[in-house]
C-alpha cells in the first residue's frame, strides 16, 4: 500500500560482473556498461540497490537492433532511474515510482517497458523522448509475496523485434502490521456443570499473517464486559494459545448462559495494535439440586355436588426445578379424601371418582382440601425430589348456607410497634383466614367486620362473595404495646348482605409479640460500695442488678452485664450473667493512700448481650487497713556526744511516717529502742522519737575500740494498728573523748648509773607514762627534759628514751666543776589542745662512775750509764709514773717486743745471737730497775728498754 515501505533493488543479469556498480555521494547508481542509472529520491529508510545489465554487448549485436553496422553501435545508451513516492490519481497507479532516463547518440526516441510474469505489477509510462516513470500498478502484500522480480526493457525501436536492453528490478516487500489476528481454533460453545470447580474450560488459538512481533498473538478477556464475566472467567496465554479459565463456581439457577468475549492481540510495539474478538458461549448444565416448581395450581376450585363420576375438578402442573434436566413429573394425592378424588399421575388432572355429597361427614363446610405432591422421576427410574401443595375444592350447593369461617377461632400475633396496615400473623396451619358461603349471588355475598377490638385493627376485604381470604391488619399502631397489653381478644363477623342477614362469628386472639424497645434499667441510679483496700482476689466488690420491661431475652431474662470501663477495669472481673463484680487475680492492688475512690461504668445489654444497652456509675470507696509499715525518713541516723556531756552535740530525733489514713491508729507511730543499748545509757521519747542520754558518759569506761566508741542501736517505729506494723532503723551514736586524764608515771623517780666513758647517743634509761584517756590525741604522750640535762642528755619525745647527747663527755675530770651526779626533770604531756593539755613531771637521777680510761704517764726518765763490771742486783734507777683515773693502781713491766740491744758497731743484736733479756730486772710495784746478770760491753754496748 501507499503506507508501506518498499525495498527496490535493481539487479544485474548474472552474466555480468557486478564490478560496474559504484555509488556517488548523491546516491546515484551508475551502470557504465549499459549507460543508465537509478537515482534514489524516496524516504531515507528505503534501501535501493541497482545492478546494470543488458542482453548482450551492443557492439556485438548492433546489426540485429539497428540498420547500422554492429561496429557502428557503441555502448552509449544511458538510462537513469529515480525512486520516490508519487501519487497517481488516474489508471489505478499507486504511490511509489521509479523515474527512468536514457539517451541515444542517434537521438532516437526511447521506448521503456516491463517484461516477465510479474510485469503487471508495474506500469511504465514514457514521459518524454528519453524518460519514463515506473509506477506500482496495485498494492503489494507481504503475506502474498515478499519479493517480486521484474525486467525493465529499453529500446530505440531499431534493435529488432523482441530485442531489448533489460534491467532486473527486485522489489522487496517489508511487512507492516496490516493483518488482524484470525481465530483458527475456537470452540463456539462450552458446556460445564453448575458448581464445577475452577479450572481450564476451553482452549483456542488465533493466527496473524504478519511476521515478527506483528504476527505474535497474546490473549485476554475483552474489556468492557459485564462484571459477572470478569468475576467468573479469565484468559491467559499458554504456548501461543489461549486458555479460558473458570475462576469461580457457576449456578444454573442464577444464570444459564454466558457470552464470554475473548480478544487476540498482536505484539506490535509501535503504532496501532491489531485485535480480534471472538465469543465463546459458556453454557451451564444443570444438576439435580432443585425440587420441582409449581407453574399452575388452582388454590380453590368449585364443583357442584352432583358432578358426574370422573369429571375433571382441576389440573395442576409442575416442572423440574432444574431447568436444564427436565425430569418427568409424577403427580399423586397425598392428603385429603382420596376415596372421592383421583389424579392422573402424568397430566396432573384431578377428577372425581365417587359421588360427592356436600352435606356428608367428609365435607368440611362444603369444601375439600387436597394435598397434591409432584415428584421428579430421575433418568434411572428412581424417585427424585418432590414438592407438595394444597388445593381447596369447594362443593356448590343451593342457597341454604350461611357464611362460615374455615376456623372457628383464630390465633395470631403481631409485633408491638408494628406500623399501620401491618397484617397479623396467624399461628398454626389450622388458622386459615378464609370465610365462605356456598350460596350464589347475593345470598353468597357477605361483609366482614370486627367487634370488640377497640378500633385497634381492621379486616380486609370488607366484603366477599362466596369465599374470601381475609387479612386482619393494624389500624391504630400507638395502642399496641406489649408492656401495656399482651393479649387482645375480639370477634370477626361474616354477615350476609341479604335481607335475611345470616352471620357467622369467629373469635380472634392476638398475642402481642414483644419487641426489644426497652433498654435495661439498673435498680439504682448509681452504685457506691466501700471495700477494704487489701481485698483479696475473688472477693465480691459489688452486685450490679438491672431489669428490663421487655419479655424473654429482650427483657430481664436476656440481660448480660457486658462491660466495665474505667482506669482499673482490667483488675476486676464482672460476671456477665449475675452482675457480680469481684477482685481479679492480677498484680493490681488497691491503695487508699494513693487513690481513695475509683469511678467506673458498668454496661448491661439485653438480648443476651446483643441488644439495647445501658450504663450505670459504680463508685468504689476504699476503707483503710493497716497495710503500710512506718517508713523512716532516713536510711540510718547518727549523732555525736562529748564525754561527760549531758546532751548531744545536735538533737538526735528519728522520724517515721505511715502512709495509712491520717487520723487513724493505722498511721499513729510510736518509737522504742530495740537493741544496742545494753547498759541503758539512752532513752527515746516514744512520741517524738528524740533520743537523749540518761547521764554523762565516761569514754574510758565504754566498751569498744580504744579509738572509736560508738553505740549502734536499733530503733523500731511501730503503728497502733491491729496487727501493728513496724520498721527498724540503725542509729549510731559516736562518743567523743574528753581530755580528762593526765599522763601518769609508774614510779616517783628514776635512778640509773652509767660509766663516765659512755659515748654520745647511748640510751641511758626510758621513762614511760600512761594516759587513761580513750582516744588520740588525748592519750598521745610526748616527753621532754625540763631541767638538769646540762646539754649532756636528750630525750626522745615519743618513746621517752633518755640518751647521752651526741658529742657530750661525762668525764668528771673534763667538766667544770667536776660532776659525777645529774638530776633530770622529765615532763610527760598528752595531746590536749591549749588549756586542755595535761602534764606530769618525774625526776631521773643519773650517777656517773669512773672507769680506767686514762693512760699512766711516766715521769721524765734520764739515761743510765753503768760500767760493765757492776755487780748483780745493783740499783740503777727507779721509774716514776702517774694515772689521772680515780683510785688507779699502777704496775710496771718491760715490753721486750719493743726493746732492742746494739753492740759497739751499733749493730742490733738479735736474741738468737745473744739473749740479753735476763741482764736487768724490774720491780713491778715500785718501778726499780736492778742488774740481774753480769754485763759485757763487748757484747752489748747499749740497751733500750
Amino acid at each position: 500500500t501507499s503506507t508501506r515501505d518498499l525495498l527496490f533493488r535493481l539487479q544485474n543479469r548474472p552474466s555480468l560482473s557486478p564490478d560496474w556498480l559504484r555509488r556517488t555521494k548523491t546516491q546515484h547508481l551508475q551502470v557504465p556498461t549499459c549507460g543508465w542509472e537509478c537515482i534514489a529520491i524516496a524516504k531515507a529508510n528505503l534501501k535501493i540497490h541497482g545492478d546494470g545489465s543488458h542482453r548482450k554487448d551492443i557492439s556485438e549485436d548492433r546489426s540485429s537492433v539497428v540498420n547500422k553496422a554492429p561496429r557502428e553501435m557503441e555502448p552509449q545508451h544511458r538510462l537513469e532511474g529515480n525512486v520516490g513516492r508519487k501519487g497517481r490519481k488516474a489508471g489505478g497507479m499507486v504511490g511509489v515510482n521509479i523515474r527512468l532516463r536514457g539517451d541515444d547518440p542517434d537521438g532516437d526516441v526511447l521506448i521503456f517497458g516491463a517484461l516477465g510474469p510479474e510485469a503487471g505489477l508495474v506500469t511504465v509510462e514514457n514521459t518524454g523522448d528519453n524518460e519514463a516513470e515506473v509506477y506500482l500498478a496495485r498494492e503489494l502484500d507481504h503475506e502474498t509475496g515478499t519479493e517480486h522480480q521484474i525486467l525493465l526493457s529499453l529500446t530505440d525501436g531499431h534493435l529488432g523485434q523482441d530485442n531489448y536492453i533489460t534491467h532486473s528490478l527486485l522489489i522487496l516487500v517489508e511487512d507492516t502490521n496490516d493483518n488482524i489476528p484470525v481465530f483458527t481454533e475456537l470452540p463456539p460453545s462450552v458446556v460445564i456443570q453448575e458448581h464445577q470447580h475452577p479450572g481450564v474450560i476451553a482452549q483456542f488459538r488465533a493466527t496473524d499473517r504478519d511476521s515478527g512481533a506483528f504476527g505474535q498473538v497474546v490473549y485476554q478477556l475483552a474489556p468492557n464486559q459485564d462484571a459477572e464475566i470478569l468475576d467468573h472467567f479469565s484468559v491467559s496465554t499458554v504456548k501461543s494459545g489461549g486458555v479460558l479459565m473458570l475462576e469461580s463456581e457457576l449456578d444454573f439457577e442464577v444464570k444459564r448462559l454466558y457470552q464470554v468475549v475473548v480478544e487476540a492481540l498482536d505484539r506490535a510495539s509501535l503504532g496501532e495494535v491489531n485485535t480480534a474478538q471472538a465469543t465463546i458461549l459458556v453454557e451451564v448444565s444443570d444438576i439435580p439440586d432443585q425440587p420441582p416448581e409449581w407453574v399452575s395450581v388452582a388454590a380453590v376450585t368449585r364443583i357442584p355436588e352432583d358432578v358426574p363420576l370422573f369429571s375433571p375438578v382441576l389440573q395442576v402442573k409442575a416442572v423440574d426445578g432444574d431447568r436444564g434436566i427436565k425430569n418427568d413429573i409424577k403427580y399423586s394425592i397425598t392428603g385429603g379424601p382420596e376415596h372421592l378424588f383421583g389424579i392422573n399421575e402424568d397430566t396432573g388432572l384431578v377428577y372425581s371418582k365417587a359421588m360427592i355429597d356436600r352435606e356428608s361427614a367428609d365435607a368440611r363446610n362444603g369444601a375439600f382440601i387436597l394435598e397434591i405432591t409432584a415428584m421428579e422421576v430421575v433418568k434411572t427410574g428412581g424417585k427424585g425430589l418432590s414438592i407438595s401443595t394444597e388445593v381447596t375444592v369447594i362443593i356448590e350447593d343451593v342457597n341454604d348456607e350461611i357464611p362460615k369461617f374455615k376456623s372457628e377461632s383464630y390465633v395470631a400475633e403481631i409485633s408491638e410497634n408494628a406500623q399501620k396496615n401491618t397484617p397479623v400473623t396467624f399461628l398454626g396451619q389450622n388458622m386459615i383466614p378464609e370465610v365462605f358461603d356456598h350460596d350464589q349471588g347475593t345470598n353468597g355475598t357477605f361483609k366482614l367486620f370486627l367487634e370488640g377490638d377497640d378500633n385497634m385493627f381492621e379486616v380486609t376485604p370488607s366484603m366477599g362473595i362466596n369465599d374470601a381470604t381475609f387479612m386482619i391488619r393494624v389500624k391504630d399502631q400507638n395502642r399496641i404495646d406489649f408492656e401495656q397489653t399482651k393479649v387482645i381478644n375480639f370477634t370477626i363477623v361474616a354477615k350476609e348482605v341479604s335481607k335475611k342477614g345470616e352471620e357467622t362469628r369467629a373469635s380472634v386472639t392476638i398475642y402481642v409479640r414483644d419487641q426489644n424497645d426497652n433498654p435495661p434499667q439498673f435498680l439504682a441510679k448509681k452504685y457506691e460500695v466501700t471495700i477494704p483496700e487489701n481485698i483479696k482476689a475473688g472477693a465480691i466488690i459489688a452486685k450490679i442488678k438491672a431489669d428490663d420491661k421487655d419479655s424473654g431475652y429482650f427483657g430481664t431474662e436476656g440481660i448480660r452485664y457486658t462491660a466495665i470501663t474505667g482506669p482499673i477495669s482490667s483488675a476486676l472481673v464482672l460476671n456477665n450473667l449475675t452482675g457480680v463484680l469481684t477482685m481479679g487475680d492480677t498484680a493490681f492492688r488497691f491503695d487508699k493512700e494513693h487513690i481513695s475512690s475509683h469511678y467506673l461504668m458498668v454496661e448491661a445489654r439485653d438480648e443476651e448481650g446483643l441488644g439495647n444497652r445501658n450504663t450505670v456509675e459504680l463508685i468504689i470507696n476504699l476503707e483503710d487497713v493497716n497495710d503500710n509499715h512506718p517508713i523512716f525518713r532516713r536510711d540510718y541516723y547518727e549523732s555525736f556526744i562529748q564525754e561527760n556531756s549531758p546532751t548531744f552535740t545536735n538533737p538526735l530525733i528519728v522520724e517515721a511516717t505511715d502512709a495509712d489514713e491520717n487520723g487513724t491508729e493505722n498511721s499513729e507511730v510510736r518509737y522504742r529502742i530495740l537493741r544496742g543499748d545494753q547498759y541503758g545509757n539512752f532513752t527515746i521519747d516514744s512520741l517524738s522519737g528524740e533520743i537523749k542520754p540518761n547521764g554523762v558518759l565516761d569514754y574510758e569506761l565504754l566498751p569498744g575500740d580504744a579509738q572509736t566508741k560508738m553505740y549502734n542501736m536499733t530503733v523500731r517505729a511501730f503503728d497502733l494498728g491491729s496487727p501493728s506494723l513496724w520498721s527498724d532503723v540503725s542509729v549510731m551514736v559516736y562518743i567523743r573523748d574528753q581530755n580528762d586524764n593526765a599522763p601518769l608515771f609508774p614510779v616517783l623517780d628514776y635512778k640509773v648509773t652509767i660509766p663516765e666513758d659512755t659515748p654520745g647517743g647511748t640510751p641511758v634509761i626510758q621513762v614511760n607514762a600512761k594516759d587513761k584517756d580513750g582516744s588520740s590525741p588525748n592519750n598521745q604522750i610526748v616527753y621532754r627534759i625540763q631541767t638538769g640535762a646540762k646539754d649532756k642528755f636528750v630525750i626522745n619525745p615519743e618513746t621517752g628514751m633518755i640518751s647521752i647527747s651526741q658529742g657530750a663527755n661525762l668525764d668528771p675530770d673534763l667538766t667544770i666543776p667536776s660532776t659525777t651526779y645529774y638530776v633530770l626533770e622529765v615532763m610527760a604531756m598528752d595531746g590536749g589542745i591549749g588549756s586542755d593539755k595535761l602534764t606530769t613531771r618525774v625526776a631521773v637521777n643519773v650517777s656517773v662512775t669512773d672507769v680506767n680510761n686514762k693512760l699512766p704517764r711516766f715521769s721524765k726518765i734520764r739515761p743510765v750509764r753503768v760500767s760493765e763490771d757492776i755487780p748483780i742486783g745493783e740499783f740503777l734507777i727507779k721509774l716514776a709514773a702517774s694515772d689521772s683515773d680515780k683510785n688507779s693502781v699502777l704496775r710496771f713491766r718491760i715490753d721486750y717486743s719493743k726493746s732492742e740491744a746494739r753492740n759497739e758497731d751499733g749493730r742490733r743484736i738479735e736474741l738468737s745471737d745473744f739473749d740479753w733479756r735476763g741482764l736487768f730486772s724490774l720491780n713491778d710495784v715500785d718501778g726499780e730497775i736492778r742488774t740481774a746478770a753480769r754485763l759485757d760491753r763487748e757484747l752489748i754496748q747499749e740497751l733500750e728498754l
